[in-house]
């Protein structure tokens, strides 16, 4: 494919949908599940897989569901696509300076900061002493032979890790109100309304008394944190990502300005609390419905090999995605299967609509890790973290959060469901199982009674 950076495209525009087909994909991506399915099945029996429409809050959007031209997005050249304007719905939360909400250059320099801690090995294996002594304190602490709700306690869990891991937090007099100023955000950030709360108070002025609170809370508690932090003698020995951004320089020899490193504490808190405690709910009610792969599961943990654990993940990331759709804006024209894309466009690829194509998957609806045993699917077929210069920088502390989950929860813990199969529910973007996976813990191996 040409460089759109430095060739025109001179292919045909798209054609633009009708509004029935823009009610179809949005209606989709709020109900989520098999009816967002049948429902974008009928978008490509009509109009193909780029479909042309406009997005209330977004303007002119194509929607991507075939695999090349996903692999086209995720691979074309350094400027071509941005990210900035498609992560903007959480702005309010993340800051101006968010490696989310920024491109080109200071997007480079940012990403260059965070990913190392996040892909390291020595760095990875202390992380994972923190992740095992969670996931062991979530087991002393679950309710005995009493249905509940797993989802809300792996956000607690996951809260936990990222205060101690992302902010450096041990002392439990610091997490405390940590804890408590965080939840709020959190909740915030999964709001369906917040969005439109948002559009209201930059737009018309209208207050959200809840958001400055929790705002004036949480960054009070964070700023505090940097300024004892850059006093503290011993700010060189930390190996969380808060010390990590507070001996970087920048390419000018300046230390991050605290709005910068609030900004990136405050994006990692969000991207990497809900989306992995959803990922490892849902992989748990998938392993509870099909005791055959649960058994393999178990039989892998007791004989110490990591890869069938892993092949869960990767079945549990293609069947439900936590965030099923990740975008683009064109920043230069850009060709896509020989259309013309328009500069300012935004591209939204369905990924979870493309995870279950029949044509790539046998069987693509069902639950077998053992298809990623063998090898792993295309980008282009399989791309649960994004791709290219924008993809999660997490992606490797998520998978090692799941998997260590996994073997602590199914290695020591007996689980049993205590109803059917759920439902997935859209929450905002989110991909959620509607009852939170019900599930009764007989505790720590032992027969159930």
């Amino acid at each position: 494919m040409a460089s759109p950076a430095t060739v025109p495209p001179t292919g045909p525009s798209l054609a633009r949908a009708a509004s029935t087909t823009r009610a179809l994909f949005l209606g989709g991506l709020l109900l989520g599940g098999k009816l967002e399915q049948k429902l974008l099945d009928r978008v490509v029996r009509k109009h193909g897989s780029l479909v042309s429409t406009r997005v209330p809050g977004f303007g002119r959007t194509v929607l991507v569901l075939d695999p090349q031209s996903v692999r086209d997005m995720v691979t074309c050249p350094p400027g071509s696509l941005i990210s900035g304007r498609g992560n903007a719905v959480l702005g309010f939360l993340y800051g101006n300076t968010s490696m989310f909400l920024v491109d080109g250059p200071s997007h480079h320099r940012l990403r260059r900061l965070l990913v190392p801690p996040f892909r390291n090995r020595d760095t990875l294996a202390s992380y994972a002493r923190i992740i095992e002594s969670v996931a062991e304190d979530l087991l002393d602490h679950l309710p005995v032979n009493k249905p509940f709700a797993l989802l809300p306690e792996l956000r607690h869990s996951m809260l936990e890790i990222i205060l101690q891991v992302v902010f450096g937090l041990t002392d439990e007099n610091r997490l405390a109100p940590f804890r408590e100023a965080m939840t709020e955000l959190l909740e915030i950030s999964t709001s369906n309304s917040s969005g439109l709360r948002d559009m209201l108070r930059k737009n018309y002025g209208i207050r959200w008394p809840r958001l400055q609170r929790a705002l004036e809370k949480s960054d009070g508690l964070i700023y505090d944190e940097i300024r004892r932090r850059r006093a503290d003698p011993a700010l060189a020995e930390g190996d969380d990502i808060l010390s990590l951004l507070l001996r970087t320089t920048t390419e000018d020899g300046d230390l991050l300005t605290e709005k910068e490193v609030r900004d990136q504490l405050v994006t990692l808190l969000i991207a990497g609390h809900e989306t992995t405690a959803t990922t490892l709910a849902w992989a748990v009610e998938l392993l509870l419905q099909n005791p055959q792969a649960l058994e393999r599961l178990r039989q892998s943990i007791r004989d110490n090999d990591d890869s069938y654990i892993d092949a869960v993940t990767s079945e549990t990331l293609r069947l439900r995605p936590p965030i099923p759709v990740f975008s683009r804006e064109v920043a230069e024209d850009f060709e896509l299967q020989g259309y013309r894309i328009p500069r300012g466009t935004l591209l939204v690829a369905h990924i979870g609509y493309i995870h279950q194509r029949d044509d790539h998957f046998e069987n693509p609806r069902a639950f077998e890790p053992e298809r990623f045993l063998a090898k792993r699917p295309e980008i282009n077929y399989y791309a649960p973290f994004g791709g290219g210069l924008h993809s999660c920088i997490g992606n490797h502390f998520a998978a090692l959060e799941v998997r260590l989950f996994l073997k602590i929860m199914f290695g020591s813990g007996d689980f049993s469901r205590s109803r059917k199969a759920e439902r997935e529910k859209r929450q905002t973007i989110l991909n959620l199982p509607q009852k939170g996976v019900r599930v009764i813990y007989h505790g720590r191996s032992q027969a159930r009674p």
